[in-house]
């Protein structure tokens, strides 16, 4: 058997936190999500939710390498990185990767004169991995796959995989900030074929969708749930105008279409 993986939700908003009131049921951070397989904890972007991840980590002690992988730049999924416990933790061994020739603008954006400490500067041991699209590598029997999103700027999908002894293959596949066009969907869907979850950016409501914004709609991710086969679709990266009551609405019109479609909430741990 593979061993149980725990995904749990840290941050569901795209663009930028939302920390009033009405945006708190779902969530007010934005975009990240964490991979407990028991051997590896990764993280997939690093947006305001990854501070509260950071603090659950310190307090609980634990000394395991950390791999955070990053879609792309935009502030909403490396905001994160200001405010992450661990770096200051000098036993800690941080590795983040990011797409080839991001990391000199990363590191303008974490350090002076921008922020008082850089990535090199931290406590903690932080390694810089440069990937390339449809790049193939391991972390300790995690199998990790990319894909070229569409996405003004651009953006790297990813694909979670293990493979146990007996041959059962477990997978995560997580694509948000992509825009589900005919110039992506064929690719995307074999990219998700069989996966056991599908994480994606439902960003706009069905009716609000905008073209060349490089996001999608739950009418989308059903679709291709069910076009590739994939276990579950989890919809997340909202829009940040949309409040709890307009987003349980559209749950449950989602729900009504396909039963395997849930919608993200802070604090929610999924188990595959």
């Amino acid at each position: 058997m593979t061993q149980e993986w725990k995904v749990t939700i840290w941050g569901v908003r795209g663009s930028t936190p939302r920390p009033e009131r009405e945006f708190l049921d779902f969530g007010g951070n934005t975009s990240c999500i964490c991979v407990d397989n028991e051997k590896e904890l990764v993280v997939l972007d690093a947006g305001s939710g990854l501070s509260a991840l950071g603090r659950s980590i310190a307090a609980g002690g634990e000394k395991r390498k950390i791999h955070i992988l990053l879609s792309h730049l935009h502030l909403d999924h490396v905001m994160g990185l200001l405010s992450f416990p661990p770096f200051f933790d000098p036993a800690a061994e941080i590795h983040i990767y990011a797409k080839a020739a991001s990391f000199h603008k990363l590191e303008t954006l974490v350090g002076p004169p921008f922020w008082p400490v850089g990535l090199s500067g931290f406590p903690a041991g932080v390694c810089l991995h440069e990937l390339w699209v449809n790049e193939q590598f391991s972390l300790n029997g995690l199998e990790v796959y990319t894909m070229a999103g569409n996405h003004p700027g651009g953006s790297l999908l990813y694909r979670l995989e293990a493979a146990a002894p007996d041959g059962n293959v477990k997978s995560l596949t997580y694509t948000l900030d992509c825009e589900a066009d005919a110039s992506v969907l064929p690719a995307l869907t074999e990219f998700s074929r069989g996966t056991d979850l599908l994480i994606w950016d439902a960003g706009f409501a069905p009716e609000d969708l905008k073209k060349g914004w490089g996001h999608s709609t739950w009418e989308q991710g059903i679709r291709l749930r069910q076009e590739a086969g994939a276990g579950r679709v989890l919809m997340t990266h909202y829009d940040p105008g949309y409040p709890d009551p307009f987003l349980r609405a559209q749950e449950e019109k989602a729900i009504r279409v396909d039963a395997g479609c849930r919608f993200a909430k802070e604090g929610m741990v999924i188990t595959l």
